[in-house]
């Protein structure tokens, strides 16, 4: 079961990165689309996908048909790379709708399972999937704008039979329902779940903002997709170590994880606004990266191991990016760029603080 799982997600992220990063390099040089609409772009798709994890979470799916929410992801997506604006919308909406379907449903798959190995190999799979994405991204949309539209259908077809095949030993279920296994009474303080939470939101709220509008950026510092593309995956390849060294971790609660998380996203934020030097950008990407894992792995291994709703966790990463990536869309379009930046990374400061404090 867990084999197919991570070959599965593994495909999903690899195609979901391509088509982000390829999708706003086609929108920027091929539509002429400034910030707003990039940026209302990574909104749509981030917030119909928090809506659905969230909807889910309050009426729990009792099947297992978000194994076919592959094969319609990819379909949408093909239809991206051809179609005029508004449609584009249209499919962002479906995808989003479909992936809020598929996450939240194949994190329940570890509901059980009391190896933390099992969840870090999760978190490489998907990982790894993100890293592969980002770095083709620029080469493959470097060698014709309409490729990735068949890259991406490809994987997400292959991921889909990949999650059929194996339809019967997928174990599936509803996290705090009484069908759940999970047989130890575990209590976690309120106040500790909305600080992980809020981290956890403030990390997608800076990887957001880089992911949807950096290409943008990029191409306005005068990079050339591959280095873009190169960029973004230097972020996911730190994040991917990381999880690596956190694998047979678990919860890390130590207080001042949480204001080193906002301090590192701020001065991320900062440099890649301001710098202009490539190396600088690669280190602060990196830095990003470091951040993000320890707060992603907090949350998921927080929402498994004391059955607290999956679907939270991932309506938080929603909410995180469309945050993010119409925040930075906005000030963007009516500031600049890299003072979008700079306001983003200073927001998540004063919020470490405040968290640090509370």
């Amino acid at each position: 079961m867990f084999q197919a799982i991570y070959i599965a997600s593994f495909l999903m992220t690899c195609s979901g990165n391509l088509l982000t990063i390829a999708l706003t390099l086609f929108l920027s040089k091929e539509k002429n689309c400034g910030p707003l609409i990039i940026g209302l772009v990574g909104f749509t798709i981030n917030f119909i996908y928090t809506i659905s994890t969230l909807l889910l979470a309050r009426y729990p799916l009792k099947n297992k048909i978000f194994i076919y929410a592959p094969l319609i992801i990819g379909i949408n997506y093909f239809l991206l790379f051809f179609s005029p604006l508004p449609l584009i919308f249209i499919f962002l909406f479906i995808g989003g709708t479909f992936l809020g379907l598929f996450w939240p449903s194949v994190q329940r798959c570890f509901a059980d399972t009391k190896d933390d190995i099992k969840i870090g190999i999760f978190n490489l799979s998907w990982s790894a999937g993100v890293i592969c994405g980002t770095f083709l991204s620029g080469f493959i949309y470097g060698l014709n704008p309409h490729l990735p539209a068949f890259i991406i259908i490809l994987l997400e077809i292959l991921a889909f039979f990949i999650l059929i095949k194996n339809r019967s030993t997928l174990s599936f279920h509803t996290i705090n329902s009484p069908s759940s296994k999970i047989t130890e009474v575990q209590v976690l303080p309120i106040k500790i779940i909305k600080k992980v939470r809020l981290v956890h939101f403030l990390h997608f709220f800076a990887s957001g903002a880089v992911f949807f509008l950096y290409p943008k950026l990029g191409l306005m510092k005068g990079f050339n997709p591959q280095f873009i593309g190169i960029t973004i995956g230097m972020l996911f390849v730190s994040r991917f170590i990381t999880f690596s060294l956190l694998m047979d971790k678990s919860l890390i609660l130590y207080p001042a994880n949480y204001i080193l998380v906002c301090i590192f996203l701020f001065i991320s934020c900062i440099t890649i606004g301001l710098s202009n030097h490539p190396f600088i950008i690669l280190s602060s990407v990196i830095i990003m990266g470091i951040a993000g894992a320890f707060s992603y792995h907090n949350s998921l291994h927080m929402h498994i191991k004391y059955n607290l709703k999956t679907e939270i966790h991932e309506g938080i990463i929603g909410a995180g990016a469309f945050v993010g990536s119409i925040t930075a869309g906005l000030l963007g379009e009516f500031i600049n760029l890299p003072m979008a930046y700079v306001i983003i990374g200073s927001l998540i400061l004063i919020t470490g603080l405040y968290i640090h404090r509370y």
